[in-house]
């Protein structure tokens, strides 16, 4: 018993200090996709290969507004593949909790 306490004071603390010191997601880390409004054009293409399909394209009285809502949100990263503009990209940010689903969905629009 004694070799087992001498043995974990020797190794020390392995785990981070996580939330207290931020941890930092490893390169290639696909985390909460965001839209670029200005490079958008608004073509549906992201909508069309979303397989959770938390992407969507709404019309309303003049106006073109792309959702995307990360409550369904798989992060495998097509929606940002298949934008020939580059109007998608996915973050490092991975921290998504929220008391209200309508906190994790996000917008950009455009008038006609």
């Amino acid at each position: 018993m004694f070799e087992i306490i001498k043995k974990t004071l020797q190794t020390g603390c392995q785990t981070t200090k996580y939330p207290q010191t931020p941890d930092f997601a490893p390169q290639g880390f696909r985390g909460k996709p965001e839209f670029i409004a200005e490079k958008c054009t608004y073509c549906a293409d992201c909508v069309k290969v979303c397989p959770a399909g938390v992407i969507w394209l709404s019309e309303k009285s003049g106006e073109k507004t792309l959702s995307l809502s990360c409550c369904g949100c798989i992060f495998c990263g097509r929606c940002e593949e298949v934008c020939k503009p580059g109007a998608i990209k996915l973050t490092q940010e991975y921290e998504l909790s929220a008391k209200k689903k309508e906190d994790l969905i996000s917008s950009i629009g455009r008038k006609l």
